[in-house]
């Protein structure tokens, strides 16, 4: 099968997937939104990774106050390479330059949520365009891995004008959203529905039966639970608290470390457990774990949890502060 023809293919598979409005998180139904990505990547990670974003998009737009294109299948471009993406503003509209990394869905999706800085501010602005309108050059940077190659993860330049209406973001509304947080988990949603589908994959085709080998697949089982737990409470934290900024970001970063640990120690019991045969021989196992693998990559280690360190600190700093005031042990005292 080429390239061209997985991608149609995965179009077909992920347009049920679409068909669902799911809740904007922090409006109630958080657990819902949730529950229906890890369902979405338990079943397919290729779809989910599509599927993710697509819904991200729509809340994104929901929380700016903001409408999409109701038909159209979105993807959402947000990371910054050597070349970044700008925008003057001209008397023909917005003029924009430059290019984008990691941009997934290229020849899948209709249109993409773009950031781009602009000349007066470095925050981003968020951008709605239409990618299939022969408006965007993709250059395809080499895909190695056989993970996700369908989904067509390339770098696209960007030469074009568009109307003011396509910027449907200010400067730093995309990232000062408490939102982008909560969007944030629930990519490692998809992650941990990944686990848990790679585990059931597993768990269908065991047959190493000696003490040690079921051990590491109880293991394993303990941590699906645990990353499933972990998204429970999550989302029942932000629907109580869905527009503190600090705590959002605080939390996130905890989930997605938690989520990525426990999914990365999930692998490795899985691995020992089942023994070379079903890496080297079973197809199914075979992707779904190099999906997993490179999809939690997503994560970023200590560079996500360096701030999370500096937060906790500041908090304890506020409290004490607060609590040497509340007990006179201010100035004069």
């Amino acid at each position: 099968m080429t390239a061209t023809s997985r991608s149609g293919e995965l179009r077909a598979r992920l347009d049920p997937y679409l068909s669902a409005w799911l809740p904007v998180p922090g409006r109630g139904h958080t657990g819902d939104r949730f529950a229906a990505l890890f369902e979405c990547g338990r079943a397919d990670l290729e779809v989910a990774r599509l599927a993710e974003a697509h819904h991200d998009a729509r809340a994104i737009a929901a929380e700016l106050d903001r409408e999409l294109h109701p038909d159209a299948v979105y993807g959402v471009w947000a990371a910054s390479g050597p070349d970044p993406l700008t925008v003057v503003r001209s008397d023909r509209g917005l003029a924009i330059t430059g290019s984008v990394p990691w941009c997934t869905g290229v020849g899948i999706v209709d249109r993409a949520l773009v950031t781009a800085k602009t000349s007066t501010s470095d925050a981003p602005i968020l951008l709605d365009i239409a990618i299939n309108d022969g408006s965007v050059v993709d250059d395809s940077s080499p895909w190695v891995a056989a993970a996700f190659a369908a989904t067509h993860t390339a770098t696209v330049r960007f030469d074009t004008v568009l109307h003011d209406s396509a910027m449907i973001g200010g400067a730093g509304e995309y990232l000062t959203r408490p939102g982008f947080w909560h969007g944030a988990i629930g990519v490692s949603a998809v992650w941990a529905g990944g686990l848990r589908g790679l585990f059931e994959l597993h768990l269908a085709r065991w047959k190493r039966r000696d003490e040690h080998s079921l051990a590491h697949l109880a293991s394993a089982y303990a941590a699906t639970r645990a990353t499933h737990a972990t998204l429970v409470a999550a989302a029942v934290e932000i629907d109580a608290d869905p527009t503190e900024y600090a705590v959002a970001e605080a939390r996130a970063r905890s989930v997605r470390h938690t989520i990525e640990r426990l999914s990365t120690t999930a692998l490795d019991d899985l691995g020992v457990g089942a023994g070379p045969e079903p890496l080297a021989h079973d197809a199914a196992i075979i992707e779904r774990t190099q999906q997993l693998q490179l999809y939690i990559r997503q994560c970023h280690g200590e560079r996500d949890l360096a701030p999370l360190g500096r937060h906790l600190l500041d908090v304890r700093a506020a409290a004490q502060a607060g609590d040497a005031i509340g007990h006179g042990g201010g100035p004069g005292s």
